[in-house]
């Protein structure tokens, strides 16, 4: 309980940007992968009434949707950002994610699968992520939890259905099985290896024979247009204004330093801390008891270790570990105020249970020396006055670009930049200078796109503003016959050419294949190749399709390679794959992995059968 106050408290102070500790990065891999739970934080800690879908009546709150969404969306380019389909396409994604895991969670509750809160506890003071030197840190465990902004309780939420989930896993796990004869024989084929040659028949020298008809091209035009499509482009003119760039000009004086040093010592002062031991009970005369013993001359850690009700701070005999101002209620803050280093208080109700509180050491507050946080000082009087330079030079570019909507001069002479021009852009080839979401959605999707006016300053970063202009804009258009002949062309006299040259494959692997000598053809060097490598997409598959040759024999085929040519395969030997015993267990393993996902695939796809599923269309589909 006490902890609970403490973890309250962190998470309620300002964070001053994400954490990028190792130990946050693996909290997060945690429960975003290996349990796969992060998707029930909706199920957790809100229920709302508006749903982004229901499962057999249970809702999918659209907050869950919308932080998964979040959490998804960030992976995603500026590009696809702009994009509707691919962003409809990450919704489609994330939604059917949550449903899968609330039809698992309604089956784990079908099986009456639970989760102790003694289990929970084992799970959180035995992982390794919380642990210094083998052993359970609560200091650890609760700036973890801080750095990630999550409160205890959460957490604990978190790891119940992840230990629900992990008892459903591992009873798929019993059913997904394979016997070694058939891992063994798929090892064979997976790692099989086959020694070929390749004789390689470019089709140049055909493609400059064939002709094309204006018939031929006219029909394949009209079957194709799409493929002739040319996209939206826009030209712009821009100007970037940037924090960054007037820093330097910037000084900053020792007298400024020292000033701002005297009028903000708070600010500068460490805050006073004690380190704290505690035993809590549940009742007074227990307590009053232990408060006896101590007068007595017993060991503090040793009654805690024995007696006390709070598992984390008692193993480490009582040991809360260094505190500040703030962090337990006041009744408990106040108790150890009132003790010298090395006292022990009487026993204190908070909440209905009792806690003797002992003092182990204490910090005073401290005003650091000026010169350790001179160049603090120096980098926070720069920022103020940067900010303060930016945003005014931002409102004056601002007012320029609307008084003079017929050119960017005005608004960069006052802002100190220079006005700078694109070459026309497609929204697959923005300029990274104007790569950002509400950039490229001004120039393509607002009215700026029409040309004739400037927009206002937008904000793509920490003090840094982009304003554009449109100085011209194409809408996306097709191709004329005239201008894809050439391509179209070029497509259809390689697709005679490769029809003529395979034939001529074909006729070569007959006449190699009853034992005639072919003139003209030369095969390369003996080359290995292993399934499992998959040398080459296109080839690999014919490769491992052909007939297994009989000793000292050949066996051919014809086929075409990645390059637009056409090649024949002599196949000379085939090696089926053996693995070293360690090897095949791993081998084993994995097999059984993808045999547990396969088999998660066939149940979820038979609870989704059998399930009611809503989907709130008119939120999945309204514009984030």
């Amino acid at each position: 309980l006490l902890y609970f106050y403490r973890i309250r408290f962190m998470v309620m102070e300002k964070l001053h940007g994400a954490s990028t500790n190792w130990a946050s990065k693996f909290l997060f891999g945690f429960i975003t992968v290996t349990f796969v739970i992060s998707s029930m934080a909706g199920y957790l800690y809100t229920r709302v009434d508006n749903s982004a879908a229901k499962v057999n009546g249970e809702e999918i709150s659209q907050q869950a949707f919308q932080n998964q969404y979040n959490i998804a969306s960030r992976n995603l380019t500026p590009q696809e950002i702009d994009s509707p389909a691919q962003v409809a396409n990450l919704k489609r994604q994330v939604l059917a994610s949550l449903i899968d895991q609330e039809l698992l969670r309604q089956y784990a509750n079908e099986l009456k699968l639970g989760v102790s809160d003694a289990r929970i506890k084992q799970e959180i003071v035995t992982t390794p992520t919380f642990q210094n030197n083998g052993k359970f840190d609560n200091t650890l465990y609760q700036q973890t939890l801080q750095n990630n902004g999550i409160s205890a309780e959460t957490y604990a939420g978190y790891v119940r259905e992840a230990l629900r989930l992990e008892q459903l896993q591992s009873g798929l796990g019993v059913t997904a099985f394979s016997v070694p004869a058939q891992q063994e024989k798929l090892a064979k084929l997976f790692f099989q290896s086959r020694q070929i040659r390749l004789a390689n028949l470019p089709l140049a020298n055909e493609i400059a024979k064939q002709e094309v008809s204006d018939e031929e091209i006219q029909a394949y035009y009209d079957a194709h247009k799409a493929e002739f499509t040319i996209p939206e482009t826009v030209k712009v003119q821009y100007l970037d204004l940037s924090g960054a760039a007037m820093e330097n000009n910037i000084n900053i004086t020792d007298v400024e330093i020292a000033q701002y040093y005297q009028d903000n010592k708070p600010q500068f002062t460490t805050q006073g801390q004690q380190r704290l031991a505690h035993i809590q009970v549940k009742t007074e005369q227990q307590a009053q008891e232990l408060y006896q013993q101590l007068q007595n001359g017993a060991n503090f850690a040793d009654l805690a270790k024995n007696h006390s009700i709070d598992p984390t701070s008692a193993e480490r005999g009582g040991d809360l570990s260094w505190v500040s101002a703030g962090e337990f209620p006041k009744v408990f803050e106040d108790a150890a105020n009132a003790l010298a280093v090395g006292q022990y208080s009487q026993p204190v109700n908070l909440d209905n249970h009792y806690h003797i509180i002992l003092v182990e050491e204490r910090k005073e507050p401290q005003l650091q020396p000026l010169e350790s946080v001179k160049a603090q000082i120096a980098a926070q009087i720069r920022q103020n006055l940067v900010n303060t330079q930016f945003y005014s030079i931002e409102k004056r570019v601002a007012e320029k670009a609307f008084e003079d909507p017929s050119s960017l001069n005005a608004a960069a002479e006052v802002g100190g930049v220079k006005v700078q021009e694109t070459a026309y852009f497609s929204r697959d080839d923005i300029p990274a200078e104007l790569n950002y979401p509400n950039v490229v959605s001004a120039v393509f999707d607002s009215d700026l796109s029409q040309g004739g006016s400037n927009s206002e300053p937008m904000n793509v970063g920490e003090q840094h503003s982009v304003v554009v202009r449109v100085l011209d804009h194409k809408p996306q258009s097709i191709k004329t016959l005239d201008e894809a002949k050439a391509d179209i062309t070029a497509h259809l006299k390689h697709q005679k050419a490769e029809a003529v040259v395979l034939a001529q494959a074909e006729q070569i692997v007959q006449n190699l294949s009853e034992g005639k000598s072919v003139e003209g053809v030369k095969f390369g060097a003996e080359q290995t190749w292993v399934f499992a490598e998959n040398k080459d997409p296109v080839l690999n598959n014919t490769v491992f399709s052909m007939v297994k040759p009989e000793e000292g024999k050949t066996t051919y085929k014809a086929a075409g390679n990645a390059n637009g040519d056409v090649v024949i395969i002599a196949l000379d030997k085939v090696v089926d794959g053996k693995l070293t015993e360690q090897e095949q267990k791993q081998f084993a393993v994995q097999i059984e992995q993808l045999s547990q996902v396969s088999l998660q695939n066939s149940l979820l796809n038979a609870l989704r059968a059998k399930a009611k599923i809503e989907i709130n269309d008119s939120f999945i589909n309204q514009e984030q």
